[in-house]
């Protein structure tokens, strides 16, 4: 899988394969450098393998994989999400014995779920967390709710550090607001976003905090488009930093504000707080996972409409995902204000 959330919200069921089985052999491949990153020092991880399926040299790296992971293992777990075909056919050439993964309620039989030979029933009631851990019944692994760990990233001690001196270089005393503009464009994503306008209006009327804004290249018209007309005092734009590094910093923060996206999950991996900014997604399945939380929301009647699935993300009302748009600033400013109460300038988020 490529996501950054997706990834995150495997960790859990890790924890618990290797807890349960720790003379087991964990191999974990992903596709996308940033993910590997993400699941570095992961200590319920074996052998943490990168393959490029999204690069120039897709043949070369299929045949690579098939050299590197063909019949070597006992059980091959598809995580969810996983309902793409190309995910299916790469699970098939483990030859594993056991090819584990779900059934979907959209588009499963084209994505070749069926290549799969123990399957579980996609349930949309469930939190992508609460997915993956029931593939484990499949490894005689059965827990309870209240005992799946939380997501995890592990950082290093100096990792921490730099990102406690970051953030106290820029806001030492007053509140620090980690904020997420942006979200992925992949798959018409880009409409999971918040309006920027409505950022601008948020953060002007919140005098007393401070607030780093995070993000990449695609969202860098979001975030310069902020910074542009707030004020330059009390916001600050992390760019050009490593996934690891943005991760400190964020556990620095007070707390997180968000669209529904991996940065969202990251912020829930470092146990901080979340505001999520949530429009056609369900929230039951991707609320930040093991923290406190607030969803911030307007459901239509016609939502929430995004489900996984190769189609891209598309609104049939005639008012453009007003889901969002109507989720006005002053909405959000009541959340922001209840968690600076809670949790701003706390001492321990600092160090």
């Amino acid at each position: 899988m490529i996501g950054m959330g997706d990834v995150l919200m495997t960790t859990p069921a890790l924890e618990l394969i290797k807890k349960h089985y720790p003379d087991s052999e964990i191999t974990y491949c992903t596709m996308s450098n940033g993910a590997r990153e993400l699941l570095k020092n992961n200590p319920y991880i074996d052998k943490l393998v990168y393959y490029p399926f999204m690069g120039k040299n897709k043949i070369a790296t299929l045949l690579n994989f098939i050299k590197e992971q063909s019949f070597r293992h006992s059980h091959c777990i598809s995580f969810y999400p996983s309902n793409r075909l190309h995910y299916n056919v790469v699970s098939l050439l483990t030859f594993a014995a056991h090819r584990i993964g779900h059934t979907y309620l959209h588009m499963n039989f084209s994505q070749l779920n069926w290549l799969k030979n123990h399957t579980v029933k996609e349930d949309d009631s469930l939190h992508c967390v609460e997915e993956n851990i029931k593939l484990l019944n499949f490894l005689d692994i059965s827990v309870s709710n209240d005992s799946i760990p939380p997501m995890t990233i592990i950082l290093d001690n100096y990792e921490i550090l730099d990102g406690a001196a970051f953030r106290n270089s820029f806001s030492s005393s007053k509140c620090c607001i980690g904020v997420h503009a942006g979200t992925s464009i992949l798959k018409g994503h880009i409409a999971r976003r918040w309006p920027k306008e409505y950022f601008v209006e948020l953060i002007n009327s919140i005098k007393d905090a401070n607030f780093i804004l995070f993000g990449t290249n695609e969202e860098l018209e979001a975030n310069q488009f902020i910074l542009e007309n707030t004020d330059s005092s009390r916001v600050l734009f992390v760019k050009d930093k490593k996934i690891r590094d943005v991760a400190a910093i964020i556990k620095s923060c007070d707390f997180f504000l968000s669209n529904d996206s991996g940065l969202m999950h990251l912020a829930a991996a470092v146990k901080k707080p979340v505001l999520s900014l949530i429009g056609p997604t369900n929230p039951t399945f991707i609320h930040p996972w093991g923290v406190d939380y607030r969803i911030l929301s307007i459901t239509p009647d016609c939502g929430p409409c995004f489900y996984y699935s190769p189609k891209p993300l598309a609104c049939n009302d005639k008012d453009q995902f007003h889901c969002l748009k109507d989720l006005k600033p002053p909405i959000v400013e009541s959340a922001i204000r209840e968690f600076i109460g809670l949790y701003g300038a706390n001492d321990s988020a600092k160090s």
